[in-house]
């Protein structure tokens, strides 16, 4: 997925291992001995409404319509991620792929309006929702790119097309009932499936730093009015959720400290042996 990842990450979105189907805007996410977990589930603690998830037309989507080549396991990889496809490998090896172009369809941003957030975070009381969204090692979706199609073009080892039956597709990407899938007439496989494949996070102790700029501002009398940042300008890069997670390895890995000794059992065992 390098080459993807590369333009989602120029345009500020991440790709992760997150449930694509569902995992939008108002998600909350973070790591636990290098795997990525759900916190929260879109909606939970950011309810829609009042925070709705909306779609920004203003947002450039074009750049990701084009297409993107794969090796196998680059393939593999992706269809694992976005379409939590465990058996394509066998699938694809038993047809001679090696490689795959895929073509992204019917691209829409989706965001929720980040001033609406803060608002509603400002006057927000304390609970758990609040604990886990101010959580620094945890990751808010305050907005998504969102695929409705996927096209697929096969080709072994030498260039040439690999052309898969209906049902050879259908076996590869028919999931679950939501998932349809159908055969362009030069033998492309097209999936209609809509799938998150790149979201903009931002940390929670970023938020927390918005929250008391906003109140802040509210406390004092000025013409000025507070500017929320927009969803990209505190968005968490690749490296940043690296560091995340590679700290929720550290702390898995962190052995167990040995158990205190009661205070004065040493100097108890001095005087016990100066008794005999």
């Amino acid at each position: 997925m390098a080459d993807l990842e590369k333009v989602l990450a120029k345009a500020k979105y991440t790709a992760l291992p997150l449930p694509r189907e569902n995992s939008g805007p108002s998600t909350i996410y973070s790591f636990h001995d290098g795997q990525l977990f759900i916190v929260r589930d879109p909606g939970t603690c950011l309810p829609n409404p009042p925070l709705k998830v909306t779609e920004d037309h203003a947002v450039d989507t074009l750049q990701f319509q084009r297409e993107f080549e794969f090796n196998l396991k680059g393939i593999v990889s992706f269809l694992e991620t976005i379409f939590s496809l465990g058996k394509a490998k066998a699938g694809l090896e038993a047809k001679s792929v090696s490689s795959a172009i895929v073509v992204m369809g019917g691209l829409q941003h989706e965001t929720i309006a980040t001033g609406a957030l803060i608002d509603f975070l400002v006057d927000h009381k304390r609970d758990s929702c609040l604990r886990d969204i101010l959580d620094k090692n945890n990751l808010t979706v305050v907005a998504a790119l969102k695929a409705a199609t996927f096209t697929y073009a096969f080709h072994n080892s030498k260039g040439a097309a690999v052309t898969l039956s209906l049902p050879e597709v259908e076996g590869l990407f028919k999931a679950n009932a939501s998932v349809s899938v159908s055969l362009t007439e030069d033998g492309k496989a097209v999936v209609n499936a809509p799938r998150y494949v790149g979201v903009v996070s931002w940390k929670g102790d970023q938020i927390e730093k918005e929250i008391k700029k906003a109140r802040k501002f509210a406390a004092q009398p000025s013409f000025a009015a507070y500017e929320p940042p927009g969803p990209f300008a505190l968005a968490a890069n690749q490296t940043e959720i690296f560091h995340i997670r590679e700290a929720s390895v550290s702390k898995a890995a962190r052995p167990a400290r040995p158990p205190r000794r009661a205070k004065g059992s040493k100097q108890s065992g001095k005087r016990k042996g100066a008794q005999r």
